[in-house]
């Protein structure tokens, strides 16, 4: 059995080895002696090309599979085109069609291609070759590509290292509460957080997190719950001056109760909550910005005895909360 799971792995290997390089593909119509690569002329898509030249076979340059994208770049691309087309014996190539790298088709550029002859007469010279040309597009294109790539990680690492948050909205719990009275299938109440949160360069954190929410049933029963944890986070900066984030704890949440009617109520129990907060914020300065977040919240609650809560998948409180609030940045 071992053996054979090696020979599998090994005949994977060897299919994926065999295609980590692009594939170039001719069509030869007519056969000519191999000319050298330096005087192929290239017609982009497009280009008129000369009415003496006459097409000797076709050329594509596709993806041959698991190609490294540094591997099959524009220039990668063309100057295996223009390669073929000297060995095939042709000294113009017109390019037909030139497809982009996309993130539903391939992470190659795709290139397909007339291969053409013509009296040398016409092919006319340049101070820089076909493949100088070339590789001059190739190295611009792979500076750019680099470029990119850097600006999207600066773009990403540039977030606040330490945020102070302070947050304050309406809070719905969304949980069904039964009282003595009444069963309410959701309850609005007010809600206040606050967090700190420290973010390295890649833009992930860790931090800790206060939420409090508060709200009355029937008039005299007042209801609460403290929540406080450790986090994970994550920030993203979405421009000059926007970011979003988001934050995941788990932490200490005590529930309580109070009433002076003719309940007598007091109750509380501490039990283990999860948090995740959702937000938005402007920088309206290096020290200073505004945040709108989303916050839910779910704490499970323990099933008293001699109640029937067999109706419940989730015995306990969930909530949601959107708060508006200042940020800090320390």
């Amino acid at each position: 059995m071992m053996k054979k799971i090696i020979c599998g792995v090994s005949v994977l290997l060897t299919v994926v080895g065999c295609q980590t390089s692009p594939r170039v593909v001719a069509e030869i119509t007519e056969r000519h002696s191999a000319r050298s690569v330096d005087s192929v002329m290239i017609y982009e898509v497009g280009d008129p090309v000369p009415a003496e030249a006459r097409a000797i076979g076709k050329v594509k340059c596709t993806d041959g599979g698991f190609t490294p994208t540094n591997k099959c770049l524009y220039g990668n691309m063309l100057a295996l085109a223009v390669s073929k087309t000297a060995e095939s014996g042709g000294n113009v190539l017109r390019i037909d069609k030139h497809k982009d790298p996309s993130l539903m088709g391939s992470t190659c550029h795709r290139i397909w291609g007339t291969m053409m002859i013509m009296p040398d007469s016409l092919v006319k010279t340049d101070v820089l070759t076909s493949l100088q040309k070339i590789e001059m597009n190739h190295d611009a294109e792979y500076m750019n590509n680099v470029k990119d790539r850097e600006e999207k990680v600066k773009s990403l690492n540039n977030v606040p290292h330490d945020v102070f948050r302070l947050n304050a909205g309406p809070g719905w719990i969304t949980s069904e509460i039964e009282t003595p009275y009444s069963v309410y299938k959701r309850k609005a109440g007010f809600s206040i957080s606050a967090a700190y949160q420290h973010y390295w360069n890649s833009g992930i954190g860790f931090g800790l997190h206060y939420m409090y929410y508060g709200t009355s049933f029937d008039n005299e029963l007042k209801f609460k719950i403290h929540y406080v944890g450790p986090s994970l986070a994550v920030s993203y900066n979405l421009g000059k001056s926007w970011l979003c984030d988001l934050d995941i704890g788990f932490g200490y949440a005590n529930y309580s109760e109070n009433s002076s009617g003719y309940y007598h109520i007091s109750e509380s129990t501490g039990r283990i909550g999860m948090a995740v907060q959702m937000g938005i914020q402007y920088k309206f300065s290096d020290r200073v910005g505004l945040g709108f977040q989303l916050n839910t919240f779910r704490m499970s609650m323990k099933r008293p005895d001699g109640i029937d809560t067999s109706k419940y998948d989730f015995y306990g409180i969930q909530r949601i909360d959107t708060q508006l609030g200042l940020r800090f940045y320390l």
